[in-house]
């Protein structure tokens, strides 16, 4: 991965050209005119762009365009699927992050409204749960990230890892037909293994929630993974047998959000915990092992406390209630 010679605001302003407008093919001029830059720049921005291995094309005739734009999730082919009212209608889509999560605690940090969202085609310096690293392909995944500032008090956040796992799950099945299950507390699994995974990070004082991070991991379409995740991760389009749209997804994703945070909002955790018990076939009488700071619990899945918090029934009848760890199913 090399140096960018130029401002990533003129790839982003490229892939929003070639991807999200209606004009499909670009003469050089007309690019260079768009985008601002001269004739030079714009073939170094061409030349890196396309040795970088994006799906870029230029004809004998100077003409270019983007082999499968259809499908990069940008602001203008997501916004046809929303109905939103709040998430996903300030939307920044860029080429490459080290972390949407990051980028969008920046944004949250100078104030940027509820429900803006960031979405990136690569990120460097993905991360998951646990101070795990996320791994992703670029051009292939959702990578998207959401500031959410809930007047709640900080105690009731864990509540949105829950929520957010759940409407995952209902906009993959929604979009791609797949089957999905749930595992606490925000992991979505295929028949072939983990397909989403979500982050969320809160900035907070006692008893004020200044905004929550939502992040969110989904590998969607091609036909290999990372080899560091490939036995344990699955891929939305080898399970539903042809390629799911990303754009449409995004934006089933945002609807999914807004209908259960509205709800979470209102009525607080108690609707939601019904819906994401009935998605998931290991929060009732899977044995498990919970690790988490270097302790473990063994015992047998009860569902879940109001909390969220998974219930364990250990071999003495007692049961823990969990708030974090790491579960595994044996």
């Amino acid at each position: 991965m090399r140096e960018l010679p130029f401002s990533h605001r003129l790839l982003d302003r490229l892939v929003e050209l070639l991807a999200g407008s209606s004009k499909e093919v670009w003469s050089r001029a007309e690019l260079a005119r768009s985008m601002e830059v001269s004739p030079a720049e714009l073939t170094e921005i061409l030349a890196w762009f396309k040795a970088e291995g994006w799906p870029l094309e230029v004809g004998s005739d100077q003409r270019v365009w983007l082999r499968a734009a259809a499908d990069i999730p940008v602001a203008s082919r997501v916004r046809p699927h929303l109905s939103t009212n709040r998430l996903g209608r300030r939307y920044h889509h860029t080429l490459r992050v080290d972390s949407t999560n990051n980028a969008a605690r920046c944004l949250a940090g100078d104030g940027a409204a509820e429900g803006t969202v960031v979405v990136a085609e690569e990120q460097t310096g993905g991360r998951g749960r646990l101070g795990r690293t996320w791994l992703s392909r670029k051009g292939k995944d959702i990578l998207l990230s959401l500031v959410l500032r809930p007047h709640l008090d900080p105690a009731q956040a864990p509540g949105l890892n829950l929520m957010v796992g759940l409407a995952a799950s209902q906009a993959i099945g929604e979009v791609s037909g797949i089957p999905t299950d749930l595992k606490w507390p925000n992991d979505v699994l295929t028949p072939g293994g983990k397909c989403c995974g979500v982050l969320t990070e809160m900035n907070a004082d006692p008893g004020k929630i200044h905004f929550v991070i939502v992040g969110v991991g989904i590998n969607v379409n091609g036909t290999s993974l990372p080899d560091a995740i490939a036995g344990q991760a699955s891929i939305l389009e080898q399970a539903a047998g042809g390629p799911v749209p990303r754009p449409k997804l995004a934006a089933a994703l945002l609807n999914r959000l807004e209908a259960l945070y509205l709800v979470f909002l209102d009525q607080g955790l108690g609707p939601l915990l019904e819906r994401w018990m009935a998605s998931s076939s290991s929060v009732r009488g899977r044995p498990v092992l919970v690790s988490n700071a270097g302790r473990s619990l063994r015992g047998t899945t009860a569902g879940l406390s109001e909390q969220g918090a998974l219930r364990i029934r250990r071999e003495d009848g007692s049961v823990a209630e969990i708030l974090a760890g790491d579960v595994v199913q044996w």
